[in-house]
């Protein structure tokens, strides 16, 4: 049977282009302040590389944080994960990945978001949706890459260079079906997020 789908790239960048707010998670509270501290983390550029219907070679840009403050408080531990205290938590060495899974359901744990869906990467850490924009500052995770802006511009962006013509998450099933999304992770240094604490807020968002 021959392939339906085109190759299509998702390729996390080690070009830093800006910076985010982020929170730690899943514990978000270090100081038992009651309040929550935030972490300016390096955004980096994400591609969408491919080929359209003539042939013509496309890229697409968005940003999104690569390497994320984790902390699982070890007196009070979150056993959704096993890993306890601190970590720059996200994927570093290079490697290329063959995608195997796409949840069409996903929904973001951290914070609210109207994107839906995650792309596998391994294990826990997925491609998912962001916050909107820079200033929708307190987003974490668990070292996700957390595409910023709107999220189905980017499935969109992933669908329209697979040369299979249907609704975007079916369009992402048959490419991770037909093995042909991949992810391109370029080797990137691990920032010291714990130097990078920006302010203290209180969470207006729960």
């Amino acid at each position: 049977m021959m392939k339906k789908t085109r190759k299509v790239t998702i390729q996390l960048t080690n070009k830093i282009v800006g910076s985010y707010e982020a929170r730690s998670y899943p514990h978000d509270d270090m100081r038992g302040d009651k309040k929550i501290q935030l972490y300016k983390v390096p955004l980096y550029e994400i591609k969408v590389l491919g080929a359209d219907d003539k042939g013509k070679l496309q890229t697409f840009l968005h940003k999104a944080p690569r390497f994320m403050p984790y902390w699982n408080n070890p007196q009070k531990p979150y056993h959704g994960y096993k890993t306890l205290g601190w970590v720059n938590s996200g994927l570093s060495t290079a490697r290329k990945i063959v995608v195997d899974k796409y949840k069409s359901d996903y929904e973001l744990h951290n914070r609210y978001s109207p994107g839906r869906g995650a792309i596998v990467m391994r294990g826990s850490f997925y491609i998912h949706a962001g916050p909107s924009s820079e200033t929708e500052v307190g987003f974490g995770s668990a070292g996700c890459v957390e595409i910023l802006g709107n999220f189905d511009d980017f499935k969109k962006n992933v669908a329209s260079l697979s040369g299979f013509k249907a609704a975007t998450d079916i369009v992402l099933m048959q490419l991770v079906h037909d093995k042909h999304l991949i992810v391109d992770i370029e080797s990137a240094s691990v920032p010291n997020i714990k130097l990078r604490l920006s302010r203290e807020i209180l969470p207006t968002w729960k």
